[in-house]
């Protein structure tokens, strides 16, 4: 059953399709978290917070967007709350190796981790677009949307992003060989 058919059945009251939802995008929800948070238990605690909001403001769900992109709006406020409460922001994020699905042609196993290690070097901002554009394929517009800054501005710090990455690789390159 499509994101839609769920949506318009939790507006009728059906509390199934809320769970149907959660069993969806709950995993990976909670890994985008994770790699804005770097703490296991935020990371549970602000999923439960998204949920909680889904489920009360189904209702001002906009048409334009789609339920995928409109939960990780939710999520991204929820994380900004979180750090309004804790003042604080992480200096480096781990990512799950097996969550990495990175379409540049980088193979298995140790380039994998390769690729883990770097995108951990990359300052927040760069980790967040690269994160949502190749982890969770997101499109330029809807990764506008959950940051909040034009698709310009998504395009330019992608862009940065792998220029950097490429750089660091490099610099790898020339230091082991």
């Amino acid at each position: 059953m499509e994101d839609k058919e769920l949506v318009h059945r939790m507006l009728n009251g059906d509390e199934l399709a809320l769970e149907a939802l959660h069993k969806r995008y709950a995993r990976q929800i909670y890994h985008y978290i994770f790699t804005e948070t770097s703490s296991y238990d935020a990371a549970e605690e602000i999923l439960q917070e998204v949920f909680y909001k889904v489920a009360t403001k189904i209702r001002h769900i906009k048409q334009r967007s789609s339920f995928k992109t409109w939960i990780y709006v939710i999520t991204r406020h929820a994380i900004i709350d979180y750090y309004r409460i804790q003042e604080t922001q992480p200096k480096t994020v781990p990512l799950q190796e097996e969550f990495i699905d990175y379409h540049g042609g980088v193979g298995q196993g140790e380039q994998l981790s390769e690729l883990q290690h770097l995108i951990n070097q990359l300052p927040l901002k760069y980790r967040r677009i690269m994160h949502l554009r190749y982890i969770e394929e997101f499109s330029l517009i809807d990764t506008a949307r959950i940051t909040g800054v034009s698709v310009m501005s998504v395009k330019s710090t992608q862009k940065r992003a792998k220029k950097l990455l490429k750089t660091q690789r490099d610099e790898g390159v020339a230091c082991n060989g």
